[in-house]
């Protein structure tokens, strides 16, 4: 939980101050949407942990954002998320998503980031439903976004 907290200060910190091409590869390599996530938005995004260490690594980013003063942005739990795993020699698989958000005729877009384990989201699962994939970070050696076995979630 100690990590987690510190991290997600530290990725806070770095979405907000530093330009994002500076510290994206924390993120992993970014790769192509897969063609099968395409035009499918979100509509229920599984959120369970296939392994003890995904399980870990999710509930420690859960306890730590309770005990920050704020709330920590759902890039910087994915962010957090994925150095924790890649310290545990663990995949992940990060995805930034758009939905549109339609106020008085002008278009909008809200932008979301959530964490895939093997087997369903880590972080931002919930928070996803209605988003568009539209970018995957994955580690080169790592989980590519395909492999993920999220089921029917679009």
């Amino acid at each position: 939980m100690v990590e987690a907290a510190s991290l997600l200060a530290l990725a806070g910190a770095a979405q907000r101050w530093v330009p994002m091409v500076r510290w994206s590869a924390l993120l992993g390599q970014h790769q192509r949407v897969p063609d099968s996530w395409l035009d499918g938005r979100i509509v229920a995004l599984p959120v369970r942990a296939a392994t003890p260490v995904e399980s870990r690594v999710a509930g420690a980013i859960r306890r730590g954002s309770r005990r920050l003063p704020w709330e920590p942005t759902c890039l910087a739990q994915a962010t957090t998320g994925q150095i924790m795993l890649r310290r545990r020699g663990e995949p992940g698989v990060v995805v930034i998503g758009l939905r549109p958000v339609h106020v008085d005729g002008v278009t909008d877009w809200q932008a979301h980031a959530w964490l895939l384990g093997r087997r369903g989201a880590l972080t931002g699962g919930p928070a996803a439903t209605g988003f568009t994939a539209t970018t995957v970070f994955i580690r080169p050696d790592g989980l590519r976004a395909t492999e993920v076995e999220l089921g029917d979630w679009a």
